[in-house]
């Protein structure tokens, strides 16, 4: 095997590879052989086949699979003996090939950077700190006495009012054509809770049981599915029966009902899960400032094959997001990319391509930072994240999990976040974080407000490159 380097630039590296016809007609020859000592034909003990029956009947696969392999051991050699890290796997040019004559292969490798120092002296960031509301923890569990609450039905014939649950069996129409899912029976629906259609629990409302009730209401235009977005519905009404609720009591019988030994757990455990959200809220945000710092810090080249595979990535999701399909300039409702944000597809391109580069860099360092440093995620971590995952899926957590397990990939796509939060965990143990205590409020605004700062920058930094 001759390697020649062709090219050496940048976080460029090109190679010809020329393998010679007489080491491709050895390894066929082996191949070959190894297939003869399993085949079965007939007049023919395997092992005995003659070497022209065997070229007839296999050589189209034999000789496909060596220069398979052949191409793999040009790739391994190069990255070996020119000890490179490739960015993506090297892309490969057949130059020339015919049978009986050597094979010329052209191999294009794009290398990752080298990051050189990684200083994390002297960084400080800032971390708020949420005191929880007496008034927020009362809401919430009043919310959770409300959701365990029992009826009872009517002791006395009256017309339904707020505040009743009714029992309904219903069906609604578009057009004249049924609504699918659009159709339930038995379904207790609280007037007032506003769990429905607006308009649609304000129309039950004075009725008396056996009522059979022609509701229409409009579905609202940012209604999740597009193709009742906007629409005029009617829905057919049957009030099958009117029940009372009892009081929401927050007390000891509520706490056992809910599965606690006691309301202090009940109470301690709804507290801890604000902690939680607001914590978790809270990290996102330092997480950001330690990203926006390591931007910050490290200019170097970036492989374009992997700035062009993220932004690909980032392009197909903002895609479906918006409904358009690849390659078009609307989505069906007619909704071009500047109606849909505001801004030209142009544009947001560029803001796409400035995102793409940054979380290319950044993963980059990341993991650059993680191996230095010895970071892994455990199994334990990784079994934790599934199982929080299939939590999602009432009833289902064993297919989950088991999906998880058997696809690589899958699992690979949960433990990337691991690891990038426990760099970040690292970077901010090894520096100042002043804490800023704020109300849920204050958090939220100031989240919001710096989400519309980055994106400020990222389109200023498009506009940049466009110059």
């Amino acid at each position: 095997m001759n390697v020649k380097n062709t090219l050496s630039t940048n976080l460029k590296r090109d190679f010809e590879v020329t393998i010679s016809a007489a080491d491709i007609e050895a390894d066929l020859f082996t191949q070959l052989e190894t297939i003869g000592k399993k085949a079965k034909i007939s007049g023919f003990r395997p092992g005995k086949i003659p070497l022209p029956l065997l070229k007839q009947r296999y050589q189209d696969g034999a000789l496909k699979e060596v220069l398979e392999v052949s191409v793999d051991k040009a790739i391994k050699k190069v990255v070996k003996d020119n000890d490179l890290r490739p960015a993506l796997q090297p892309k490969v040019t057949v130059t020339s090939y015919e049978e009986g004559k050597d094979l010329v292969l052209t191999i294009n490798i794009e290398i990752l950077p080298v990051v050189g120092d990684i200083d994390l002296k002297g960084l400080s960031f800032d971390k708020y700190v949420v005191t929880i509301p007496s008034k927020q923890l009362d809401e919430a569990l009043q919310g959770i006495a409300k959701q365990h609450r029992t009826s009872n039905p009517l002791k006395k014939d009256r017309k339904s009012q707020k505040g009743d649950v009714v029992v309904i069996d219903f069906k609604g129409f578009i057009d004249g054509t049924p609504i699918a899912g659009g159709e339930g029976h038995d379904y207790r629906l609280e007037l007032g809770s506003n769990s429905f259609i607006p308009g649609f629990e304000d129309q039950l409302i004075g009725h008396d049981k056996g009522a059979a009730v022609e509701i229409k209401v409009a579905f609202p235009k940012e209604y999740h599915e597009a193709n009742y977005a906007g629409k005029a519905a009617h829905f057919d009404v049957t009030i099958k029966d009117i029940h009372t609720l009892d009081p929401a009591d927050i007390d000891e019988k509520l706490a056992e009902k809910v599965g606690f030994d006691s309301l202090k757990a009940m109470k301690e455990a709804v507290e801890k899960n604000f902690a939680h959200e607001y914590t978790a809220q809270s990290f996102l945000n330092t997480k950001r400032q330690v990203f926006d710092a390591m931007a910050e810090k490290f200019s170097f080249d970036i492989p374009e094959g992997m700035i062009e595979l993220e932004f690909n990535n980032i392009w197909a999701t903002l895609l479906n997001e918006l409904g358009i399909d690849q390659g078009k300039s609307a989505n069906k409702d007619g909704k071009t990319f500047e109606e849909a944000t505001g801004k030209s597809e142009d544009e947001l391109r560029k803001d796409y391509r400035v995102i793409a580069e940054r979380r290319v860099r950044l993963g980059i360092v990341v993991a650059e930072l993680g191996n230095r440093e010895k970071i892994s995620v455990s199994q334990k971590e990784l079994m934790d994240a599934v199982i929080e995952r299939a939590r999602a899926f009432p009833g289902q957590e064993q297919k989950v999990v088991d999906f998880y397990r058997n696809t690589p990939s899958a699992m690979d796509s949960l433990r990337a976040p691991i690891f990038e939060n426990k760099v970040v965990e690292f970077i901010l143990d090894k520096s100042k974080i002043k804490e800023i205590p704020v109300t849920p409020e204050e958090l939220e605004k100031k989240l919001l407000s710096e989400e519309e700062a980055a994106g400020k920058r990222i389109s200023a930094a498009g506009k940049t490159e466009k110059k």
